[in-house]
């Protein structure tokens, strides 16, 4: 039912956003295809298709708030084994921030809350020995030119994961136009995870975007330095994207 109702509202945004969303409208949306969602390197959907999309509202101000959602599986392949079921099977964002320019500097501060709409009872938590997955980040990140740097900081715990509140993820990442409508990608970023037990670790990305007839379309490698894990390993990832 969660995919229907995204599946459906993305193609709403595809079939009605172009009268709906003027260019000077302060709403605008996107929806994306991707052969995996990685999320700081480690793959959400058990290295299988996703289909993602959200809706955007910007005030002259600086102002911001959205929505995104995509399909995942990583709390259903953690059940496997267990006879728990959270019956989940999709992730949504809901943000809001205020975004700046002081001169050739970019600044955008905000909070995120990611949302797993889920049955995570008690014993859901002690078959998988993880913790409610919803976490509250808030984030600051700088930008010049075509170089960006974004700090995200957890105020709950990370992901499920016990005690790894004030946990932190450091985002460094560039993206440079070499021709018309071709971007070259890249991307590398530090999770650290606060807890006994909880290991950091290191992920990167290099890659193309290319934008043609309205659509972008994608072409990363991604990798991270976690070890014996399928999810976590090397891999290309396509997508295609568009914007409203």
């Amino acid at each position: 039912m969660q995919k229907r109702i995204l599946a459906s509202a993305l193609a709403a945004a595809l079939l009605g956003s172009g009268a709906a969303l003027a260019e000077d409208s302060p709403f605008s949306a996107n929806v994306s295809i991707v052969s995996d969602y990685a999320f700081r390197g480690v793959s959400q959907t058990d290295q299988r298709p996703a289909l993602q999309g959200g809706f955007d509202f910007a005030h002259d101000s600086g102002f911001y708030v959205g929505v995104w959602a995509s399909n995942v599986s990583w709390l259903r392949d953690a059940e496997r084994g267990t006879g728990e079921s959270s019956s989940n099977s999709l992730e949504s964002n809901l943000y809001a921030g205020y975004a700046t320019e002081l001169g050739p500097i970019g600044l955008d501060v905000g909070l995120l809350q990611y949302y797993y709409p889920g049955d995570f009872d008690s014993g859901w938590k002690a078959a998988t020995g993880m913790k409610n997955p919803n976490t509250l980040e808030g984030y600051v990140g700088v930008s010049w030119e075509f170089l960006s740097f974004k700090y995200s900081h957890a105020f709950t715990n990370l992901f499920g994961t016990p005690d790894s509140k004030r946990s932190g993820y450091y985002d460094l990442s560039a993206s440079y136009e070499v021709m018309d409508g071709l971007t070259l990608d890249a991307h590398y970023g530090y999770q650290r995870i606060r807890g006994a037990g909880n290991d950091n670790y290191k992920d990167w990305k290099l890659g193309a975007t290319y934008s043609y007839s309205g659509f972008d379309f994608g072409l990363h490698y991604v990798d991270t330095n976690i070890k014996h894990s399928r999810i976590a390993d090397d891999r290309v990832i396509l997508s295609v994207s568009r914007s409203f």
